[in-house]
C-alpha cells in the first residue's frame, strides 16, 4: 500500500484546486472530490477504506496495550491507512488505550471508529483542519462526554484538536498521515495529563528507523521528526524499534 497512489490501478493521484463530480469505482456514489486518480478511478470514503476498517474492527478486542502511540503504530502496521483511516486509528487507539485502563468502554472506543470515519480524507490543505487532530478530539469528547451543550467538556475536545493541528500545522507538508497520527496521539497524550491527570504508561515503541519512508514517496525525509536511518529490511519489531517490509503488493 503506497500513499499518494490510487487504490484501484495504482498511478498517482491528482490534487485539484476544485472539486468535481465523481463515480466511485466500487459503490457507483456520485460526490463532488478535489482528490482523484489521473486515470479517473475514484473510491469514496466508505469503499476507500473498507479492508482498512474491517481490520481495525477485528483487531481492536486483541490489544491489552495502554499506550495510546503504541496501539496507533500497530494499528497502521497491521491493519493499513488506506483512505481517511488514519483519522480513525487515532480516536480508536486512545479510546482503547483508555479502555484498557478502565476509563471507558468498549462501546466507547467503537462510537469513536464511528464518528472518525465520518472525518474526509483530504482535510488538512483543503479545509485546514488535519483529520487526524479531530480524530483526537472525538477521543477526548467521548472521554469526557461533551455534547454541543455542555460546558467544560465542549471546551476540552476543542482545545485537543486544537493542540493537535497545531503540532501538525508545524510539521509542515507535504501531508504523511502516518506522521500525523504520531504527533496528535504524543500531544494527547500530554494533553490529557494536564487537563485530567491521566498518566498512560510509557511508550514501549520506539520510532528509531521509520517504515513510513517506503510507502510515502513524498517523504520530507530530514524535515520530519522522525527521520533517522535508512529502514532495516527484514520487517520485524525487536529491541524497541518498529518497522514492516512494505511492498507495492501488500
Amino acid at each position: 500500500m503506497i500513499t499518494g497512489k490510487c487504490l484501484v490501478c495504482g498511478a498517482n493521484l491528482e490534487h485539484r484546486n476544485e472539486s468535481i463530480i465523481v463515480k466511485c469505482s466500487k459503490c457507483g456514489k456520485k460526490e463532488r472530490a478535489c482528490i482523484v486518480c489521473e486515470k479517473e478511478h475514484y473510491l469514496c470514503n466508505a469503499c476507500a477504506t473498507e479492508t482498512v476498517m474491517a481490520k481495525i474492527f477485528q483487531k481492536v478486542p486483541e490489544i491489552d496495550c495502554q499506550n495510546p502511540c503504541d496501539i496507533g503504530e500497530r494499528l497502521l502496521i497491521e491493519c493499513g491507512y488506506a483512505g481517511n483511516s488514519p483519522h480513525v486509528v487515532v480516536a480508536v487507539a486512545f479510546l482503547l488505550a483508555l479502555k484498557n485502563l478502565n476509563l471507558v468502554t468498549f462501546e466507547d472506543v467503537f462510537e469513536g471508529m464511528m464518528r472518525a470515519s465520518q472525518i474526509p480524507g483530504g482535510w488538512c490543505g483543503y479545509y485546514g483542519t488535519c483529520g487526524a487532530a479531530v480524530g483526537l478530539g472525538v477521543a477526548v469528547s467521548i472521554l469526557t462526554k461533551a455534547t454541543p451543550m455542555t460546558d467544560k467538556s465542549r471546551s476540552m475536545a476543542n482545545e485537543a484538536t486544537a493542540e493537535g493541528l497545531k503540532m501538525v500545522a508545524s510539521q509542515g507538508g507535504p501531508r504523511c498521515c502516518i506522521g500525523s497520527v504520531r504527533v496528535v496521539l504524543e500531544v494527547g497524550v500530554k494533553y490529557v495529563k494536564d487537563a485530567l491527570g491521566i498518566d498512560f504508561p510509557a511508550r514501549r515503541i520506539e520510532i528509531k528507523n521509520c517504515w513510513a519512508s517506503r510507502v510515502q514517496p513524498d517523504c520530507k525525509k530530514e524535515r520530519c521528526l522522525f527521520w533517522e536511518k535508512p529502514i532495516n529490511k527484514n520487517g520485524r519489531c525487536e529491541n524497541g524499534e518498529c518497522w514492516r517490509d512494505v511492498t507495492e503488493d501488500d
